[in-house]
């Protein structure tokens, strides 16, 4: 393959692995923020339940305190699945990347590689040339 065509692949695995990389910021973002969203859900049920377990309350407050408490044990369930659900995108956005990554690393080492060939079959060359340029200043200085 030629050096061309090898730097223009590079330059789009490079974008490829860029790519991932916002890709995967995204995902911790997102996973993050459900995990958050679902630890301040559990956090305000664990103040409710502290603060309404004090004295003697009517009927009526008591039941809007265990519909209340429902709601948030329900909310805070949905907020697991959508941790759970951003966990995995993360998982496969990591994924992802570590191959673009992986893309990367082994057409710059390939490209290195050629670039050694290229540099060695200069030197090669000029070897030559030099060692063609004293044969030829030998052969006609013999005769």
């Amino acid at each position: 393959m030629n050096g061309k065509r090898l730097g223009s692949v590079l330059r789009v695995r490079h974008l490829q692995e860029r790519a991932a990389r916002g890709a995967l910021a995204s995902s911790r973002n997102v996973h993050r923020l459900a995990e958050t969203a679902e630890r301040d859900t559990w956090d305000s049920l664990d103040t409710h339940m502290a603060t309404s377990v004090r004295g003697s309350r009517p009927a009526a407050s008591l039941r809007g305190s265990q519909l209340l408490v429902a709601s948030g044990m329900l909310a805070a369930e949905r907020q697991h699945l959508a941790t759970i659900a951003a966990e995995s995108v993360l998982a496969e956005a990591t994924t992802e990347w570590t191959l673009a990554a992986r893309r990367v690393e082994g057409l710059e080492r390939l490209v290195e590689r050629q670039n050694v060939a290229e540099r060695e079959e200069a030197v090669r060359r000029s070897s030559n040339e030099i060692d063609d340029l004293v044969l030829m200043k030998f052969a006609t200085g013999a005769t």
